[in-house]
């Protein structure tokens, strides 16, 4: 798929909206655990929301009262509990110590694999996959995703893309002056290096993605963090004060898939 950038690549449709997220940057450095220092709401809706707010830190014995339509997602440090309301909770009741589940996660939050991707731009080519596998680093950017993407090492950043069993391209549109890059997969290949020597990651800088599979495009606007996220507490600190909602979307489904017994208190 080809983009004339006087025409189609300003036409294009943006999706404004946060969707599922991806990295490809170290975030534990020098660690091999995930665990929590402490409990830490990331979702909250209902009548106590403001009282619960997103990135709240609670101690182990700390308790959470809810009321009718409260529903409080909490990460701690074997996983995530949803705790729905009305009712008292005690975060310290079924807490689990980190498991094999936390030792799965490093690899998740790791820069393992991003070495293997590879730069290049071709003409296009359309994407035979029928299969939608789930993103398998938080710090992998989805070719098929915008929103805020917080970027720990911008010299690093690799794109992802869901299909990968047939060859395909992206088009990546400078919205400035609707200039258009390629970058290409292989048959087989899920991994792709930004072109960082063609296009800058920088703080607050936004490109228009149009991969060859889909019909609309998407926006994604950097977030350059200024230090990076020395465990998961702090990762997803960083994710919700820069608000990248869609990272910490993937976060949160990935810890649920994680957990050996996934709790749903109320």
């Amino acid at each position: 798929m080809h983009l004339d950038k006087n025409n189609q690549a300003r036409s294009s449709t943006i999706m404004p909206r946060v969707a599922k997220a991806a990295l490809g940057t170290l975030l534990l450095l020098g660690t091999g655990s995930v665990a929590m220092a402490q409990n830490m709401v990331v979702r909250s809706t209902g009548p106590s929301a403001s009282s619960y707010p997103a990135g709240k830190k609670m101690a182990n014995d700390a308790k959470v009262t809810l009321k009718a339509q409260d529903k409080v997602t909490v990460l701690t440090r074997s996983g995530t509990r949803i705790l729905k309301g009305p009712g008292v909770f005690s975060l310290a009741q079924g807490s689990r110590s980190a498991s094999s589940a936390s030792r799965r996660l490093s690899s998740f939050i790791s820069n393992r694999g991003s070495s293997r991707a590879r730069t290049g731009a071709v003409r296009a080519a359309v994407s035979t996959a029928v299969k939608t596998p789930s993103n398998p680093n938080l710090w992998y950017l989805d070719v098929n995703k915008g929103g805020k993407f917080c970027v720990a090492d911008a010299n690093a950043l690799v794109v992802w893309r869901p299909d990968y069993t047939g060859s395909a391209t992206a088009s990546i549109v400078e919205p400035a002056n609707g200039n258009v890059t390629e970058i290409a997969w292989r048959k087989g290949s899920a991994l792709k290096a930004w072109p960082k020597d063609v296009l800058p990651v920088t703080d607050g800088k936004s490109y228009r993605l149009l991969g060859s599979s889909v019909q609309q495009s998407v926006e994604v606007n950097f977030v350059v963090l200024q230090n990076k996220p020395t465990d998961l507490d702090d990762a997803a600190s960083m994710l919700i004060e820069s608000g990248c909602d869609g990272q910490l979307d993937l976060l949160v489904e990935t810890l649920n898939m994680n957990n050996e017994n996934p709790t749903t208190d109320g």
